[in-house]
């Protein structure tokens, strides 16, 4: 099993990438299992968690503040397919149970996200922000890029 975890600031396009890891791997097909929600291609057995529906706060967000519960159900599920490919990003995949359960590759995307914010019109409070901020530099990386651009060449060349 290969597991991704994307982290950075909010606003640094992780949203994005995963959008566009979504046409790249065409996972068109959607599936729930628990409170976890996903893209998936059944024929490559690659998984793009999160729930991806052209609202402003999409992905992780869009899941259920309860979804840890379901990470080892999600977890043997997992352990059924064969070599598949998990790629999931935001807060809700910070959390102890994932890290620990999934041990994923972590890739961050570096930046403060100021300019993703202002884009979207967030209405992020600066308390949330910061807890989002520390829980991220908390977390050590194995894989740093500078901007959401560059990680998608990351999985781009990987696909080939």
């Amino acid at each position: 099993m290969e597991v991704y975890l994307i982290i950075g600031q909010c606003g640094v396009g992780k949203t994005w990438l995963m959008k566009k890891l979504i046409e790249q791997y065409e996972t068109t097909s959607k599936g729930k299992l628990g409170k976890v929600k996903f893209n998936l291609n059944e024929t490559k057995n690659i998984y793009i968690l999160g729930n991806y529906d052209g609202s402003m706060y999409e992905g992780s967000d869009k899941l259920s503040m309860a979804v840890a519960s379901d990470f080892q159900l999600l977890y043997h599920y997992m352990l059924t397919i064969e070599n598949p490919i998990v790629i999931c990003e935001g807060d809700r995949f910070t959390n102890k149970t994932f890290l620990q359960t999934f041990k994923p590759t972590i890739i961050k995307i570096k930046g403060d996200g100021e300019t993703g914010r202002i884009i979207r019109n967030s209405s992020q409070s600066e308390r949330q922000l910061k807890s989002i901020a520390t829980r991220i530099s908390n977390i050590k990386e194995h894989i740093a890029f500078e901007d959401s651009n560059e990680t998608l060449t990351y999985f781009t060349n990987k696909n080939k």
